[in-house]
C-alpha cells in the first residue's frame, strides 16, 4: 500500500494527540463535517485545538462507523481508479 500523504491539519492533530495518521485523517473529517461544518481555515489555534478534542472524543464513541465508512470510502476510490486505469487501455 503506498505510503499516507498527510496534511498539515493532520500533522497538527498527530502532534497534538499522538495519534495514527489514520485517526488524524478521521478526525480532521469529523472537525469539517460534524464539529465546525466548515473548513478549517478560519479557526483560530485555539479553537483548532477544541475542536480536535471534540472531534476526538466524537470519534472514540463511534469508531465502528466512522472506521466502516473510511473502508467503504478508500474501497470506491480504488474501484475508481481500476476502473479508470482499464479505461484508458482500451
Amino acid at each position: 500500500m503506498p505510503e499516507q500523504h498527510i496534511g498539515p491539519y493532520q500533522r497538527d492533530i498527530v502532534d497534538q494527540l499522538g495519534c495514527s495518521a489514520a485517526d488524524a485523517a478521521m478526525i480532521e473529517n469529523i472537525m469539517r463535517n460534524e464539529v465546525f461544518h466548515s473548513t478549517l481555515d478560519w479557526q483560530s489555534e485555539s479553537e483548532l485545538q477544541r475542536g480536535t478534542r471534540k472531534a476526538w472524543a466524537i470519534l472514540e464513541a463511534d469508531r465502528e462507523v466512522f472506521e466502516s465508512y473510511r473502508r467503504d470510502v478508500q474501497r470506491v476510490f480504488e474501484e475508481m481508479c481500476h476502473e479508470n486505469s482499464n479505461s484508458h487501455k482500451a
